[in-house]
């Protein structure tokens, strides 16, 4: 028997990422505006742009890591609970052929493999996909060339967070609905 997970409830919903994130932003624009006065227009809307962007990164890593958990969470409550539902039914399998419970050791994107197994539109397993490649691309240092990850057919691009927390919504509401 798996020992029973323990929780920090420090986990953050995808709303309260998407909150922070737009407080961010507006307090890098008030900052901008007062604290480099005197520099020329093109000198602050370069300012302002870099710090932007490094907000839009460390919440895109943010929301990325609340998806996960959330993912992780959900399986845990369907190893826990033996729900006898399709996917619940592949989490304990998969658990039972690592040899341990879903929310640990298993790979995210092995774990989001099994939405294929419960009709889980392709396109949003793809994003999961790209999403996720792009999320380990932010943790390790973004190092790498983003064509390097792989994260499209088409030209390589980084999600905004906007589609990232849309994506996070859609999948929020299916955890629900399946619980």
């Amino acid at each position: 028997m798996f020992k029973k997970l323990k929780l920090s409830n420090e986990h953050l919903a995808f709303s309260d990422v998407a909150r922070l994130f737009e407080e961010r932003k507006e307090a890098l624009q008030l900052y901008c505006a007062r604290f480099f006065f005197g520099c020329s227009e093109n000198e602050m809307r370069e300012h302002l742009a870099h710090h932007l962007q490094e907000a839009e990164y460390d919440a895109s890593l943010t929301l990325l890591a609340a998806i996960e958990a959330a993912f992780r969470l959900d399986f845990d409550h369907r190893y826990e609970m033996k729900l006898k539902d399709q996917w619940s039914k592949k989490v304990r399998q998969m658990a039972k052929d690592v040899g341990t419970r879903p929310h640990r050791d298993i790979p995210i994107i092995q774990l989001i493999h099994l939405l294929e197994m419960v009709f889980v539109p392709k396109h949003i397993i793809t994003l999961l996909i790209k999403y996720f490649k792009y999320r380990n691309w932010l943790a390790h240092g973004r190092y790498l060339c983003l064509e390097d990850l792989e994260l499209g057919k088409n030209k390589p691009s980084k999600p905004p967070f906007l589609d990232i927390y849309q994506l996070a919504k859609t999948i929020e509401k299916s955890f629900t609905h399946n619980r």
